[in-house]
């Protein structure tokens, strides 16, 4: 039994099962199935597919993460982003909607899917941190404002051209005398209806209700006449079981976007699952385990027609909020949209649904996604870290999503390569009669010595930084009087690695400053740093004179010739 468990982890969620968890999950398990069915549609034809592809994401895949997944707080199943990032790729190969788009789209989920499980066997679930919180706030809130400028085509009964946000508002504008009002005003209603189901109730399925709304009035009337394009022809049943084309042409043409896709539904999982969780939980997500499911789920959904799913954030929290328990929940709405799927697909075709009532489920569904307060928040509390969501946020909106994505972790790893070379690095005094030494430049009654200049260097001291190191203590002491300097003291604490060019760099340092009658001490050293120091072979450096404990004993061994706790300042592995 522990070997299934291992296998498939969701078996663990039924080691103390009782009957109250089930009534929880059935009724969670309604409730997502009638929230899903209207997203999965309005998702599907947003990534530029039928309406049942939607339907069909929302069915095997859920199933399969129910099985592989850590997590009992997340809804797996079709995301807008995932949607926008799918039509912007693929339409560059093929018109969507077109049989040859609609096989890359199987394929790609094929690909996003066993990109997801062979990054999850090689245990690299750590590639989330390469995707800095200003990179994932500038990207998902210009993705969102995308998501909705793209669906103003079916909201407004227009037909809008452009590949990006700017081109297409534009050509929305030149047509703003040919909107009719009848469907201006039933796309006003649809909105206002979804917005107000929010603040009424979180836990009711108003976006089944709106559906079922236009799909009668649909049937009752020509909507069709008004300038309101609808969905007719919805398959009935599962779909075939069917293994994607994998000629090698199409893979290395669809790599680029598969590897986007797969990483962006990642990334997503996580930070939602990790925001959910709370210290209380006995159990937290695996991210390794967590690549494994999603890409399972999108490798085996791939087989049943289904395109790429991930966890969406509004729908885990309906998810929670419905009283789900368990993944068992998510299994209950597979088989309720099954059951649909099958008895009452043919109810479509007398009942078409307005495309511009999936739209207005599309926009309602992303508006909590555009974060201004969190874009507000962070020009405030670091501007470095706000110009890279800003750049962020612009590429994606002006160029695409893809640019987006990679121009903001580029510009993360280059913040990450700047900081690590240009580490804080600070000059301290003597506050309280030498108990505490403390910055100079914040605490301005700190006292310095003219014989005595001690700082502290707040990384460890490598390779890419030595140099920054050198620049910045030889400035310090060129401002001493001349002839005045005797001792340079590093306050250690926050170096936590020297490497071999940081050891040699110290060594030089010491030789330059000795033949100037300068002492190079090092105070406060941890064991890796004092190991390092000893085995290369730094006898000067690592003596009962040159370190110490603290700079109280450093300063009592400069004035006094006493020496406390040598011992332990020379401690060392080696």
């Amino acid at each position: 039994m522990e070997l299934a468990k291992k296998i498939l982890p969701g078996l663990r969620w039924f080691e103390n099962y009782n009957r109250s968890d089930l009534s929880s999950d059935l009724i969670s398990g309604l409730t997502i199935a009638f929230l899903l069915m209207p997203q999965g549609m309005a998702y599907a034809m947003v990534a530029g597919l039928p309406p049942e592809y939607g339907l069909y994401a929302t069915i095997i895949p859920p199933v399969i993460y129910a099985l592989l997944g850590t997590s009992n707080k997340i809804s797996i199943g079709p995301v807008a982003l995932d949607s926008i990032l799918i039509i912007t790729g693929l339409s560059a190969f093929d018109e969507p909607g077109s049989a040859n788009y609609l096989e890359l789209a199987i394929t790609l989920t094929l690909m996003v899917g066993l990109i997801q499980a062979l990054l999850g066997f090689a245990r690299m679930g750590f590639i989330t941190n390469f995707l800095s919180y200003p990179v994932i706030l500038g990207y998902i809130s210009a993705a969102a404002l995308s998501i909705i400028v793209s669906q103003l085509e079916n909201l407004l009964g227009l037909d809008v051209s452009g590949n990006n946000v700017l081109a297409m508002l534009t050509d929305i504008m030149s047509q703003v005398a040919n909107i009719d009002s009848t469907v201006l005003l039933l796309a006003i209603f649809s909105l206002a209806f979804l917005l107000a189901g929010k603040n009424i109730s979180k836990k009711l399925p108003f976006p089944l209700f709106l559906l079922l709304i236009g799909m009668l009035l649909s049937g009752f009337t020509d909507v069709e006449a008004w300038g309101v394009a609808v969905v007719r022809e919805i398959p009935g049943g599962l779909p075939h079981i069917a293994i994607p084309e994998l000629s090698i042409s199409t893979m290395i043409r669809l790599f680029p976007l598969a590897l986007t896709v797969a990483l962006v539904g990642y990334v997503g999982t996580m930070s939602i699952c990790k925001s959910l969780e709370k210290p209380t939980d006995e159990v937290y997500a695996k991210p390794n385990q967590e690549l494994k499911a999603v890409g399972f789920a999108n490798l085996v959904g791939s087989l049943f027609h289904a395109f790429p799913v991930s966890a969406s954030f509004s729908r885990s929290a309906a998810f929670r909020e419905a009283g789900a328990r368990t993944q068992l929940s998510a299994v209950i709405s597979a088989i309720i949209i099954t059951i649909i799927l099958i008895v009452g697909a043919s109810f479509f075709a007398s009942f078409p649904v307005p495309k511009l009532v999936l739209s207005a489920v599309v926009v309602a569904s992303v508006l909590g996604l555009f974060d201004y307060q969190g874009i507000r928040k962070l020009a405030t509390q670091d501007r470095k870290e706000f110009a890279i969501c800003l750049i962020t946020f612009l590429a994606t909106l002006l160029l695409n999503i893809q640019v987006g994505l990679v121009v903001g972790v580029l510009l993360s790893i280059i913040m990450v390569i700047y900081r690590a070379a240009n580490p804080h690095m600070t000059e301290l005094g003597a506050i309280d009669n030498g108990r505490l030494y403390r910055n100079i430049n914040r605490f301005k009654n700190a006292e310095i010595r003219d014989d005595i200049l001690i700082f502290r260097f707040d990384a460890p001291i490598f390779f890419g930084n030595k140099d920054y190191f050198v620049e910045k203590l030889y400035l310090w002491i060129k401002k001493r009087k001349l002839g005045k300097l005797r001792y340079v003291l590093i306050e250690a604490e926050s170096i936590n690695s020297v490497d071999v060019s940081g050891l040699i760099t110290l060594e030089q340092i010491h030789s330059n400053l000795k033949s100037q009658n300068i002492q190079l001490c090092i105070v406060n050293a941890i064991g890796p740093v004092r190991d390092a120091i000893s085995a290369f072979g730094l006898n000067e450096l690592a003596s009962e004179t040159t370190m110490f404990t603290s700079l109280t004993d450093a300063i009592n061994y400069i004035d006094r010739g006493i020496m406390d706790n040598p011992t332990a300042a020379l401690q060392t592995n080696i």
